[in-house]
């Protein structure tokens, strides 16, 4: 709001705190007063019921002003005869209270043709005003003017051509026109029979345009009259282009659409397809128009075309064209205006966006728009938009403006019935512009509120267009005071305000109020490095100027620097608003209008604001006094395998990011670094943040990437020095195994050449691992067994259970482990199995077989039987072990597997086997053995992944099981070993025998001797007997 306090200055004055309300509602709705001014407005009132206002004009003559009122159903004050004709008022403007009606279409003569004759009642005269802004001349039309002829004759229908009149410029002669009259001309809706001409015209230079919606069965048709050639050119639609009930002519326009020296007319069909369209048409041969463009509407029912305004908004030269909808519903009928750009010779493109007033309710925004001329004196011509139907009819106009590249997309100004005091309705069904009507150099506004049988004028409030700068010396030298201050030395510049008044004269001294603030760009947290004495030691001033037109007018204000300034690097900024103040312009007698204040124009972009910075003299040896920042970083990770260095997921440890921050240049003022990582990383601290003088912030910490920015050093740091910093971060438990990308970039408030930022960024790679570390062990019971015995029945089996267990002792979490089981299956070279599975049981996860055969009882007991002559071998060989083992991907094995998932850190997890085995198998020969270790292998590994470190290469545990054979022979080998041995001891003994015969053992001389000896003996033996 540029002057708040004079749009609504007799509000402001009931309450305080009225005002206060009020001018926090308009700090919110600054649109609300603009230069359309509503405090001075002037209304005219008409006869009750006449819909006074349907249509205003705004008219000047010889240093005359007045307003023209269409009021379509009227009564004559001239022809009481006639009902309802509709009028045409002029209301001077000089003189609220006096409206008067023009003589116009009152004639008595009712003849108007061969075949014609006229019936004025209820013609609807002042449907449509319109006026030649070169001459004066202006256009009034009711369109429900009907040719009774042929039904006083033959009883047919009324033929409601419509009749227009062109009246003068001083409002004295007028001439009827009745452009869709033909001789012959007969039957109702066929041909021009029902035109109904005028109920919208447009003048300009010497064309008449008319709108004839009812011509050919309503199709419709655009008439254009030439004033000067009193030629008839009108839109025929031959070749159907235009669909039956399309209403085309609705609503008229002309303007520069091919080239700025040519003309082209406009015309809606609001009805075509029920959706809409606008044509663009010109002169073609044998007097009709023909279409070179076409728009069309893009919701059924919105009314597209309704109406249709012709404006240079651009000021390019070719004309623009806005077209209304007035009944687009969003919920009901809120209304739209779609505004289309030349592109040149007629072709027209369409904006990105749309223009919606407040977009309320039943609204019907863009009923009317209009083209107001510049009002606001920045060279490009403004609109104002109807929406007679808002807040419950009381209705509201809004004021575009043009702008260079089209029109501004939100209103500037916004107008009801409500805000200037009158329960108006239908406010904003009409509008009319153009017309300076208080002579101070502006177009102003009528409006018109035809349920309220009224008509106001809108005065425009001149626009003051100051060119404002500051000046500032190039640089202060903190060094060299240049000022005093309590008659010490002081360091101080000069800031200067200059005002100029641009735009259109306006009369007098104009007042202009100003606030200056110094450093309004200084450092967050810091103090402000200057201050104004005459306010205290405050960094901001104020003062009020008077200005000329196209004077320039100066002003300046010494500002002091404080003591310790710190910051000697960011630009010293200031910063100046201002506003207007008083303007005083004595009366004029000769009117009753006041005098209406001035305002600030409001141009795009500009919020009155205007300033400039300086920056301190400093003393460097580096170009541009450029910063040199060099940043290398490493990390420290807490694990390690083969030489390279990793994180291992779920270890605990943290992470130690060390950074190096070099200045190789001039002094670098709040350095700063920039951290980048993963959001699976966390930010713990700095390590001696408060002796390096570190403090960091975290941002985007929602984002993938969280950000840790940190300034470094004490505001500075010095040239050829360095920072070392160490970060600590840790990582998420739940994060998943990858390489992180970290990044450090160093940065500084002050500049630093292209060519030197090169090394102002490093990136580093953090290697997430698992580090998987699993140890098995496993027993079997029983572990030894005997075979080799003769069992009672044809087969048998021994039963044994294994134990194995995997536990994960590593760093990490094992991800989708395994454990694979591998016993000896078979004995080779015999293809028999020697295990079959009987149950499998895991702790975790679940266990199959990989390799299963089907066996029967009787594969189990048909097993070949070693013959006589291999027993006996094996029963007499030397004593001995075989190791029956497997090898990797061995299908002689029994291979199970067990998928235990995701093992955490210390998870156990127990397999239980039970199996049966064949002794059977173990006899087989050749391959048997006295003593048989089988050896079964198990082992757990996690799934191949390049981003999972084995600690240990394949962990695995053997289990032994140990079979003795009994050494019992079987039945037929004993009978043989017995047989065998009694065989043997016979040739043994004779040859035994053989040998004592041959060395004469058995010859008599032995005997004889042996005989001798027993005699002997007798002799002795006898003397013993006789003692007894």
């Amino acid at each position: 709001i540029n002057d708040p306090v004079y749009c609504y200055s007799m509000l402001l004055k009931k309450n305080v705190i009225i005002l206060i309300y009020l001018y926090t509602v308009l700090l919110y709705s600054k649109a609300e007063c603009y230069n359309l001014d509503i405090e001075n407005h002037v209304i005219f009132n008409g006869p009750k019921g006449s819909l006074f206002g349907y249509s205003v004009l705004l008219h000047s003559h010889e240093n005359q002003n007045w307003l023209l009122v269409g009021a379509p159903i009227a009564n004559s004050s001239s022809n009481q005869a006639i009902v309802n004709p509709g009028a045409i008022f002029k209301c001077n403007i000089n003189d609220i209270n006096h409206c008067e009606q023009l003589p116009v279409g009152i004639e008595e003569d009712n003849s108007c043709g061969r075949h014609c004759l006229a019936e004025k009642d209820n013609q609807w005269l002042g449907v449509s005003l319109s006026r030649q802004s070169e001459e004066g001349y202006i256009v009034a039309c009711g369109h429900r003017w009907k040719n009774v002829f042929y039904m006083h004759k033959e009883n047919q229908h009324k033929l409601p051509h419509g009749i227009c009149y062109k009246i003068s410029p001083d409002l004295t002669f007028q001439q009827t026109l009745t452009p869709c009259y033909k001789d012959h001309q007969r039957k109702f809706g066929e041909s021009y029979g029902s035109c109904q001409a005028g109920i919208s015209n447009y003048l300009t230079k010497d064309l008449i345009i008319m709108g004839a919606p009812g011509t050919f069965y309503w199709t419709g048709s655009v008439l254009v009259y030439n004033m000067s050639s009193r030629s008839l050119w009108a839109y025929v639609d031959n070749e159907n282009h235009v669909l039956f009930g399309s209403y085309l002519g609705y609503s008229v326009g002309a303007g520069h659409f091919s080239h700025p020296d040519s003309t082209e007319f406009v015309g809606g069909a609001p009805q075509h397809g029920q959706t809409g369209k606008a044509y663009i048409l010109s002169f073609g041969s044998t007097s009709t128009l023909e279409i070179i463009f076409e728009l069309s509407g893009k919701m059924l029912g919105s009314y597209f075309g309704a109406s249709v305004c012709a404006v240079d908004l651009n000021s390019d030269g070719l004309s623009d064209l806005l077209v209304g909808a007035p009944m687009h519903s969003t919920v009901r009928e809120e209304g739209r205006v779609y505004v289309y750009m030349n592109l040149g010779k007629a072709k027209l493109q369409e904006l990105e966006f749309e223009l919606v007033g407040s977009d309320m309710y039943s609204a019907r925004f863009g009923e009317t728009i209009t083209n107001l001329g510049d009002i606001d004196d920045d060279g490009f011509p403004d609109v104002a938009i109807g929406a007679p139907q808002e807040e419950d009819l009381q209705g509201a106009i809004y004021i575009y403006n043009g702008r260079k590249r089209g029109i501004s997309q939100t209103f500037s100004q916004k107008i009801t019935g409500s805000i200037i005091g009158n329960a108006f309705k239908m406010f904003g069904q009409s509008v009319s512009g153009r017309i300076d009507v208080d002579g101070n150099g502006y177009p102003d506004v009528a409006v018109g509120a035809f349920l309220s049988d009224s008509a106001i004028v809108l005065r425009t409030r001149a626009v003051v267009i100051v060119e404002v700068s500051m000046i500032l010396p190039p640089s202060v030298n903190r060094t060299k005071p240049a000022c005093t201050e309590n008659g010490k030395p002081a360091v101080c510049m000069n800031v200067t305000l200059c005002f100029q008044i641009k735009g259109r004269y306006i009369p007098g001294y104009i007042g202009l109020l100003y606030n200056l603030t110094a450093d309004v760009l200084r450092k967050e947290g810091f103090p402000y490095r200057f201050y104004f004495i005459g306010n205290g030691t405050s960094n901001g001033t104020s003062g009020k100027i008077n200005a000329l037109h196209n004077r320039m007018s100066c002003v300046t204000h010494q500002a002091y620097m404080r003591k310790e300034v710190r910051d000697i690097f960011t630009p010293i900024q200031f910063e100046a608003t201002y506003q207007l103040g008083e303007h005083k312009v004595n009366k004029r007698d000769s009117s009753h209008l006041q005098d209406l204040k001035p305002i600030l124009q409001q141009r795009e972009g500009d919020n009155n604001i205007v300033s400039n910075k300086t920056m301190f003299a400093r003393y460097c040896v580096w170009p541009n006094c450029s910063t040199n920042l060099r940043v290398s970083a490493g990390l420290v990770l807490p694990q390690s395998h083969k030489g390279k260095s990793y994180f291992a997921l779920g270890n605990g440890k943290t992470i130690m990011l060390n950074v190096s921050l070099f200045n190789a240049g001039d002094d670098a003022f709040q350095a700063a670094l920039h951290i980048r990582f993963p959001n699976m990383l966390y930010f713990i601290k700095v390590l001696d943040s408060e002796e390096k003088h570190i403090s960091c912030e975290i941002t985007e910490q929602e984002q993938p990437t969280v950000g840790l920015d940190c300034s470094v050093g004490n505001l500075y740091i010095n040239s050829l020095t360095r920072v070392n910093v160490s970060f600590l971060l840790d990582v998420n438990r739940n994060s998943s195994a990858g390489d992180l990308t970290i990044t450090v970039n160093a940065t500084s408030d002050n500049a630093e050449d292209t060519n030197l930022q090169h090394d102002n960024f490093v990136s580093l790679v953090l290697p997430l691992r698992y580090g998987v570390d699993l140890n098995v062990h496993g027993f079997v019971s029983p572990s030894l067994f005997v075979f080799g015995e003769e069992k009672e029945g044809p087969c048998y089996s021994e039963k044994f259970n294994y134990t194995f267990s995997v536990i994960n002792v590593g760093l990490s979490k094992s991800p989708d482990t395994k454990f694979k089981i591998s016993l000896p299956n078979s004995l080779a070279p015999h293809p028999y199995q020697l295990f079959n599975a009987l149950d499998i049981r895991s702790s975790l996860g679940q266990c199959h077989l990989l390799n299963v055969i089907n066996k029967t009882d009787d594969d189990k007991c048909d097993l070949p039987k070693a013959t006589f002559l291999e027993d006996v071998v094996f029963f007499f060989s030397k004593t001995g072990k075989r190791f029956m083992y497997c090898m990797e991907e061995d299908d002689l094995c029994l291979n199970i597997i067990c998928e235990f998932g995701e093992m955490d850190i210390g998870k156990e997890a127990i397999v239980y086997l039970e199996v049966e085995l064949n002794p059977s198998v173990l006899e087989l020969s050749p391959g048997r053995a006295p003593v048989m270790r089988i050896q079964t292998t198990a082992t757990a590994f996690p799934k191949n992944d390049p981003y999972i470190i084995k600690l240990q290469d394949n962990p695995f545990t053997t289990i032994v099981l140990e079979a003795h054979h009994d050494y019992k022979p079987r039945h037929g080998v004993g009978l043989f070993i017995i047989s065998g041995s009694l065989l043997i001891g016979l040739v043994i003994l004779g040859l035994l025998t053989y040998i004592l015969w041959k060395v004469g053992f058995f010859k008599r001389k032995f005997t004889t001797e042996k005989e001798q000896q027993r005699r002997e003996s007798w002799d002795y033996v006898d003397k013993i007997k006789d003692d007894y």
